[in-house]
């Protein structure tokens, strides 16, 4: 009885976990729901302070590449139906490639290298850029068997400071605002001010790294 008591004293002593520190946000972390249309935020914590939220289109797919073809398996978020889409690739050395739609409205499209070039393995794999609509600058990534896109529309920047486990923002013509924040299994869990939980993750690609 003695030691049950004891115990029941220190469960109820016991300190609440402690809140996360300020350089556990550091880096990138992405929306984990995105919208039915795929956008999602990016956040961005820097050591100095600044903070940057882009707004963006984002996909992932597996891919192979069969001679000359790009074949690239989308599964839909929300149904889970899988869809495989074709493209013919061409090489202009290993700075640029041009892909084209068997689509006829669809245009052709010139992606141009950000950074060096694999030794070896395939020509594709790399980061890449380009025009989406002649107006907005789309990235794209490969690794080995993934591609991932994204696509920039809105980015924002401002300041950000952590004091124990409130997370206070200011960004650019927006008021100043204080969420509670956590970090837990992994995530990154921010309480907006309706009350709502918005949960990120640490992104497969850094793509926007820096944006």
């Amino acid at each position: 009885m003695l030691l049950l008591s004891a115990f029941v004293l220190w469960a109820a002593a016991a300190p609440e976990p402690a809140p996360a520190p300020a350089a556990a946000l550091l880096g990138q972390w992405e929306s984990v729901a995105r919208t039915p249309e795929g956008v999602g935020n990016i956040l961005e914590f820097y050591p100095d302070g600044r903070v940057t939220q882009v707004s963006a289109s984002m996909a992932e797919a597996e891919y192979r590449v069969v001679g000359d073809r790009l074949i690239a398996k989308w599964k839909d978020p929300a149904t889970g139906k899988i869809s495989e889409v074709e493209t013919h690739v061409e090489f202009e050395g290993s700075q640029r490639f041009l892909e084209k739609s068997d689509d006829t409205n669809t245009g052709d499209t010139w992606s141009e290298r950000v950074g060096a070039a694999p030794r070896e393995g395939s020509p594709l794999v790399g980061r890449w850029c380009f025009l989406f609509l002649e107006t907005l600058t789309s990235f794209r990534e490969f690794t080995k068997d993934r591609m991932y896109n994204r696509l920039p529309v809105v980015t924002l920047r401002g300041r950000y400071s952590v004091a124990g486990d409130k997370l206070t923002v200011t960004m650019q013509d927006q008021p100043s605002g204080e969420y509670p924040f956590r970090i837990e299994n992994g995530l990154l869990v921010i309480q907006s001010r309706n009350g709502t939980a918005r949960e990120y993750k640490r992104p497969e690609t850094a793509l926007l790294e820096g944006y």
